[in-house]
């Protein structure tokens, strides 16, 4: 499973997929068909890391629904190399909620990547019925993120000493 448009290719990494890119980034690379760097940046943060360990073991209690448990690695295509990762932690809840959450390489930022992203993975989750938000968290210092969000019309809905709440309403047309 993949979604593309003209600059980005998003792929929900599997269990096995996310094991590599822990244990061996270049050879989730070649497995991927990608141009092999092993420049696994974003994985040097631990707190990156240790999101992708708790991906994996999602995934591998309900690997039928992967794709809403894993993250989906950010594919620039021209230069066909891993920019960046969508987060989904789980399908609708019963509130119709999908929580979402993503990292781009510093290196990508400042080109709307994140914001490409994030509006293509939208588009996915809205296809499902029961998606009726998409829900992000951002840290309150964090104005890039927040600038993603705004593009993509979310509306902030909640705010807690660190953290302000961000959802975008599943479009009427949908």
């Amino acid at each position: 499973m993949k979604l593309a448009d003209n600059r980005l290719e998003l792929r929900p990494l599997t269990a096995a997929e996310l094991a590599l890119a822990l244990e061996n980034y270049a050879e989730l690379e070649q497995s991927l068909g990608l141009k092999v760097t092993a420049a696994q940046t974003l994985l040097d943060d631990e707190e990156m890391r240790y999101a992708m360990q708790v991906r994996r073991a999602k995934v591998l209690q309900d690997e039928q629904n992967y794709p809403w448990l894993t993250n989906w690695a950010i594919i620039q295509q021209e230069e066909q190399r891993i920019i960046g990762f969508l987060i989904l932690k789980g399908g609708p809840n019963e509130q119709g909620e999908v929580i979402l959450g993503y990292v781009i390489d510093e290196r990508y930022w400042g080109h709307g990547y994140a914001t490409e992203a994030a509006r293509q993975i939208t588009a996915w989750i809205f296809k499902h019925p029961d998606a009726r938000w998409v829900i992000a968290d951002t840290e309150k210092d964090n104005t890039a993120s927040h600038r993603v969000l705004q593009h993509l019309d979310a509306e902030l809905y909640r705010e807690t000493e660190d953290l302000l709440w961000w959802r975008i309403a599943r479009p009427a047309s949908t």
